[in-house]
């Protein structure tokens, strides 16, 4: 373990032991802009904010900051096109007050920050907002206006119009109402409410010092729905769900904060603010990554859809050679992509980081696996995956998280505008409530998400660039996916076997008949000891020239692994959940289905080996007629029954040397993806579609799933039995050498009988 692994482990044990479930706070990137900036600069900045939605402008929003923005991307926002644009530069200080008491009108009078407090020096989102005029200046004079509105009362009922907005302002609520201009009936104050009492002495008696004026008509007003802020979409009217004609003296209305069509176009302002937050952020990310990885120039973003990046980008990862040629390259992730990459599902966006994090660890696993292989010529299989282990699991992910700054780049918390459970600080504004002070700055989330990060990392870059920039990028992490030797050289593969000892492998590549197995695969290996090694187990190598399979195998499972989650995101419906998809991956690699797999396509025949109880196994497994029926083809046998390609005696032996086979293929074509899937894709094709359609899930895993029981286990020196339940009462019993295959057994009889 490194000296930085180390003390770092040291330091996150100090005071108490901690794990991947831990969770800790940690800054919302949405509520910080400009944090730290002094204040005392009178220069500020500039923006305005262009919309074009239905093929209509609108350059009316606006805003100033203390520091000049990265250039951001133009972007989404429900069904609107936002363009930020910067203006130009202005003096603060000689307009400080309204630009204030203009952000304040807004966000405590029309959005009701009521726990909130404005605050502009102390707060972690500086940013005012403005109205710009037609000439792109900044609109004070309606700012003004806008402002002076706030319990202005209305004159007389001839200034009441249709196309504003009012608040009963002696309702508790203060609901806002709109005039309606055609109303038949017109009522005056002085009309009766009841048989005993008009309108004016009913009013003049709830609500204290108060004058009606009885000869003045009253408003024709019905309520309006307050207006919900969501990111992703806008109400663009002002809805009504109460049809009912309410009658209020004018004495009784104040214009509301806003007129309809300024409440329309002001609504606009929080999710608009929340997505140019996070687009600067993951802009100074896409900084953070060129400038490190250093293979790349960083090119302006395109268009940010907030949208799914799986099905625009996934026919991209090609299969092309996996080596360590470290050429410069131009593609890069795209905001879009890295956005989705530091977006867990509980944000409840339109998409997430699960399928990126799938996608990233399977090529985690791949590429630490390679390199693992090249570095350390001698280390058997054992040893390979210990080493493994260290570098993907989650503790080690989050340790690179925390050292190269990228632990605040997460969203794990739904942002929520409006309401008690309101988490969303405005900016300009810090939290007035002691008792919960980090809800509008911070957030909280297990330290397993941080881990999910950096693999969905690797998935965008993965998805937008290629192999070489995304193994660059994770050797920038801190991953051991370069094979480099004391002079910082790049490695070279190891030998299969010494060079002259060709002659011998040439011998048992004839006297074994293996050509037989290059017919059956359509591939014919320029290096024969890669196959020979592929089909030799430990029991034979011990006294061979040749290794085992087993190194081989190692790097098999990894290529195999990310074969199949690549194939699938790009053949298959691109809605499969993380969870569908995870089953498929573990389906069509799991040693069942390779054994079954190898047999039924006659690649089993020339396993070497020298352990006679293994042979026996290997015997009784292709001689069950239940299986391979004898008179079957091997495309029959390959669409029989989903269920019955699973047996607990399957031998190991058999998805070994499939996973073998393939590292074996992937060397001898010069680390050839493309060649490895056309060979192998015609065993896998038919699997694949049934398993889309029903994964071929581990019995014991579904039976539990299901709500099954396991409620007794019994094993003595002639076999074990196992009794399960399934949760409509019904019994089933399962018998095998062991408690384990016994389990498997009674599971796989529950799953069969319920299917």
């Amino acid at each position: 373990m490194s000296i930085r692994k180390i003390l770092f482990k040291l330091c996150d044990e100090l005071f108490e032991r901690k794990d991947e479930n831990t969770k800790e706070i940690f800054p919302k990137k949405s509520a910080l802009l400009f944090q730290k900036n002094d204040l005392s600069t009178y220069i500020w900045y500039l923006y305005q904010i262009h919309i074009n939605e239905n093929m209509q402008t609108n350059n009316e929003l606006g805003f100033i900051v203390p520091s000049k923005l990265i250039e951001l991307p133009t972007f989404k926002d429900g069904l609107s096109t936002i363009n930020i644009m910067f203006r130009k530069q202005i003096n603060y200080l000689e307009n400080k007050n309204l630009f204030e008491q203009f952000s304040r009108h807004i966000f405590e009078n029309v959005f009701d920050n009521a726990m909130l407090e404005f605050n502009i020096r102390a707060s972690s989102f500086k940013l005012l907002i403005c109205l710009l005029t037609n000439s792109n200046e900044i609109d004070f004079i309606r700012m003004l206006n806008i402002c002076h509105r706030h319990k202005k009362s209305i004159e007389h009922p001839l200034y009441l119009s249709d196309t504003e907005l009012y608040t009963v302002w002696y309702l508790p609520t203060k609901p806002l109402v709109i005039f309606l201009s055609n109303v038949s009936r017109i009522k005056r104050a002085l009309d009766r409410r009841t048989t005993s009492q008009t309108y004016a002495d009913y009013y003049e008696e709830i609500i204290p010092n108060i004058y009606i004026n009885k000869d003045l008509i009253m408003g024709s007003m019905k309520m309006i729905n307050k207006r919900k802020i969501t990111l992703n979409k806008h109400e663009d009217s002002i809805i009504s769900s109460d049809q009912t004609i309410y009658y209020y003296p004018i004495e009784l209305l104040h214009y509301a904060p806003l007129n309809q069509s300024d409440l329309i176009l002001i609504s606009k302002f929080p999710s608009i603010l929340v997505r140019l937050v996070q687009l600067h952020h993951i802009e100074q990310l896409r900084k953070l990554f060129a400038k490190n990885i250093q293979c790349y120039s960083l090119s302006k973003s395109n268009e940010v859809s907030f949208k799914d990046c799986l099905t625009e980008y996934m026919h991209i990862v090609s299969l092309n050679r996996l080596n360590y040629d470290f050429s410069i390259s131009h593609e890069q992730p795209s905001a879009d992509i890295l956005f989705q990459a530091t977006t867990r599902r509980s944000v409840n966006e339109h998409f997430d980081m699960e399928n990126l994090e799938i996608l990233g660890d399977c090529f985690l696993k791949l590429a630490i696996s390679m390199s693992l292989y090249y570095q350390y010529p001698l280390a058997n299989a054992g040893e390979l995956t210990k080493e493994k282990t260290k570098e993907i699991s989650n503790e080690n992910l989050y340790r690179l998280a925390v050292e190269n700054k990228l632990k605040n780049y997460l969203y794990n918390d739904k942002i929520i505008f409006q309401g008690y459970d309101s988490n969303w600080l405005s900016p300009g504004y810090i939290n007035r409530i002691n008792n919960n002070k980090n809800k509008y700055t911070h957030q909280k989330a297990k330290r397993k998400a941080f881990a999910d990060m950096i693999e969905a990392f690797i998935g965008a870059f993965l998805l937008s660039s290629n192999y070489i920039t995304t193994i660059r990028f994770m050797h920038w992490l801190g991953l051991n996916v370069i094979p480099v030797d004391q002079n910082d050289h790049i490695l070279s593969i190891p030998p299969i076997i010494p060079t002259q000892l060709d002659n011998e492998i040439r011998r048992i590549f004839h006297d074994e008949e293996f050509e037989e197995i290059e017919y059956k695969l359509n591939y014919v290996f320029q290096n024969k000891a890669y196959l020979i090694s592929a089909y030799t187990h430990p029991s034979k190598s011990q006294n061979s020239i040749l290794n085992s399979y087993e190194r081989l195998e190692f790097l098999g499972d990894a290529l195999l692994d990310f074969l199949v989650i690549r194939h699938t995101f790009l053949n298959y419906d691109r809605n499969l959940t993380p969870g569908r998809v995870t089953d498929i991956r573990q389906d069509l690699s799991n040693n069942n289905r390779l054994a079954y797999i190898l047999v039924s396509a006659n690649l089993h025949t020339k396993i070497r080996l020298n352990s006679n109880e293994l042979l026996n196994r290997i015997k009784s497994y292709i001689n069950n007629e239940n299986l391979f029926p004898k008179n079957q083809s091997n495309n029959n046998r390959l669409n029989q029954n989903i269920y019955q390609r699973t047996d607990s005696t399957t031998p190991k032996i058999l998805a070994d040397v499939f996973e073998a086979l393939i590292a074996a293929i992937f060397f001898d074509s010069n680390n050839s993806l493309e060649i490895v899937w056309k060979v192998i894709e015609p065993f896998l094709g038919t699997l694949f579609d049934r398993s889309i359609i029903d994964p071929n899930l581990n019995p014991i895993r579904s039976f539990i799933d299901k709500g099954g029981k396991i409620l007794a286990e019994f094993a003595n020196e002639t076999g074990a039995v196992c009794l399960v339940q399934m949760p409509d009462g019904t019994l089933y019993e399962g018998y095998g050498g062991s408690k384990k295959r016994a389990k498997y057994d009674a599971c796989q009889q529950a799953m069969n009988y319920k299917i």
